[in-house]
């Protein structure tokens, strides 16, 4: 699944309908979705019926013929199209479970989309891609554990420091035996292996900066020896930390061909 879209906000309203709010045999050559927060509403799209609920995000592609009718209900609806070559790869109709997920965000959206003032529609934009980010990403996954989020965001700032799983325990405030355990049922690996991960990430960037040698990279981000980050650094990366200074360019492209791919 591509992971980068660029879209264009056209349309956006948060609004409340009454039973006299109807749509009919209206084609559309944009992307529409609406996110039903209270009430219900009966869509026909290319002369397939849905019937939406309170939680329900539609989408409906362009090009298709809508129709729909309401006995009462409140939405959002923001309409889009994307640049040539980006597609949404969406179902028709999305069953969230907390729809007031989205709150904060489509409230931001309608605070600034109705002032209007200069920058508005780049922060549209930038609210919208984080709309995304959680339908095409976060559907599905295990609800998120406040306890593990506490012991990935510890690591991500400390990642430069000595980190064990009795200070990542504490700072989760949580048993140390619990700690990893948790952390590998719901993350489905080892605290290690996401520490690890992190530091070659963050190696990465320093190298391709160019600003410093093996050895600084190793010791700014928190490996005690050079041999162990270097083997570790190959391992994640296919290629040795010096190979992957040297030819930075080459190989920030190629990641990111992989990662979209």
């Amino acid at each position: 699944m591509n992971d980068i879209f660029h879209p264009q906000i056209i349309y956006f309203v948060k609004k409340e309908c009454d039973s006299n709010w109807r749509i009919v045999n209206h084609k559309i050559h944009c992307y529409d979705l609406v996110f039903v927060l209270e009430g219900s509403a009966d869509y026909i799209i290319d002369g397939i019926p849905c019937q939406l609920q309170q939680g329900d995000i539609l989408c409906i592609r362009p090009q298709s013929v809508r129709t729909a009718t309401t006995p009462g209900m409140v939405c959002v609806a923001i309409d889009f199209v994307l640049p040539e070559g980006e597609k949404l790869d969406l179902p028709p109709v999305t069953q969230w479970k907390d729809i007031m997920e989205f709150q904060g965000l489509y409230n931001e959206m309608n605070y600034e989309w109705l002032q209007r003032k200069d920058g508005y529609l780049m922060k549209c934009h930038a609210l919208f891609s984080l709309i995304l980010h959680k339908l095409l990403f976060e559907k599905g996954k295990e609800e998120a554990n406040v306890h593990v989020g506490l012991i990935k965001r510890h690591i991500i700032e400390h990642y430069h420091e000595e980190l064990t799983v009795k200070s990542l325990a504490a700072a989760a405030n949580i048993n140390p035996v619990y700690c990893g355990a948790l952390f590998k049922k719901l993350e489905k690996r080892t605290i290690s292996d996401f520490i690890n991960q992190v530091r070659i990430n963050k190696a990465a960037s320093l190298l391709e900066s160019g600003e410093y040698n093996v050895g600084e990279v190793a010791e700014k981000t928190g490996f005690k020896d050079i041999y162990y980050f270097s083997s570790t650094f190959k391992r994640l990366m296919g290629v040795s930390p010096k190979m992957y200074r040297n030819n930075a360019d080459v190989y920030k492209i190629s990641q990111h061909e992989v990662q979209h791919k």
